[in-house]
């Protein structure tokens, strides 16, 4: 229908031309145009075709660009599904963890859970001994970690967090020896994200 249009418009311009070339050659005093209004409706006729054209070209452009942007977040929608990774536009959650004042090596909670996105850890430790917080992949792969520090409060961010286990922990050496670990629960669905038991 949309090529058939243009089609159409461009045999109706091309008949016009051609009209209007025949009656200058056939005028018989040889004045062209024969009448000045005949020649103002002419060329309103060719610039009405042409603005036409390009109006309807002009929004069946966006339509297309609409339709091909439409079809290729689906296309990314589909291909997070297939891979495990989360949808862009994913949620982005915060969570927070803490440690004791007295330096005890835990955290609380430690145990985290969070929906497929960006996770933000807020975590404070109140107390005079470093500590740091690291999240790893069930595998040992280090999403991320912040610095050791002591009576501070830092935040560890990660993106495109996929369902499934992970762990967080200390990397001050032998605190996670010493059981200063967590896991984290990345769900498979949609749900309230939240913390743990501690």
């Amino acid at each position: 229908m949309d090529g058939d249009f243009f089609f159409v418009i461009g045999i109706v311009l091309v008949l016009a031309a051609v009209g209007l070339a025949f009656v200058g050659i056939r005028g018989a005093d040889n004045r062209f145009p024969p009448n000045r209004a005949v020649m103002v409706g002419l060329i309103a006729l060719f610039a009405a075709g042409v603005v036409t054209t390009m109006a309807f070209a002009i929004v069946k452009s966006n339509d297309e660009q609409d339709k091909r942007n439409a079809k290729l977040a689906e296309e990314e929608k589909q291909a997070a599904a297939e891979s495990g990774q989360p949808a862009p536009g994913a949620a982005a959650n915060t969570l927070s963890v803490s440690s004791p004042a007295d330096g005890s090596l835990i955290y609380q909670p430690d145990g985290l859970t969070t929906q497929p996105g960006t996770l933000t850890i807020d975590y404070d430790n109140p107390s005079p001994v470093p500590h740091s917080i690291a999240v790893a992949t069930s595998n040992g792969n280090v999403l991320g970690e912040t610095q050791p520090s002591a009576n501070s409060k830092e935040s560890l961010n990660l993106s495109s967090l996929a369902p499934g286990k992970y762990v967080f922990y200390c990397t001050v050496p032998g605190h996670r020896e010493a059981g200063m670990q967590g896991n984290l629960t990345v769900l498979a669905s949609k749900g309230s994200a939240g913390s743990g038991a501690p």
